[in-house]
């Protein structure tokens, strides 16, 4: 299993983010928010961002597991997302 992130944010505040919160998976950069508009996350009502969202992607391509919070303080609990990932959920 691998795990990405994906920011409209620029490769180098990317790195920067990586570096600063030592996360143990890498950033990826979209900044015209291609994948977070086609994968349905992009809100217009709060000045154009991402809702918090995970997917879990299966090596086939499809999802087995997604949240897509509510806003910007809507996010899955500790357990929520290690079981998903574990496949309990």
């Amino acid at each position: 299993m691998s795990l990405v992130g994906i920011s409209v944010d620029s490769v180098d505040q990317n790195h920067a983010m990586v570096d600063k919160l030592l996360l143990p998976f890498p950033l990826l950069s979209d900044p015209e928010g291609r994948v977070i508009k086609e994968w349905g996350v992009w809100t217009d009502t709060e000045g154009g961002i991402a809702r918090p969202s995970i997917f879990a992607i299966r090596s086939d391509g499809s999802i087995a597991w997604k949240y897509v919070g509510r806003d910007f303080a809507d996010r899955p609990t500790d357990d929520e997302l290690f079981n998903s990932l574990r496949g309990g959920a």
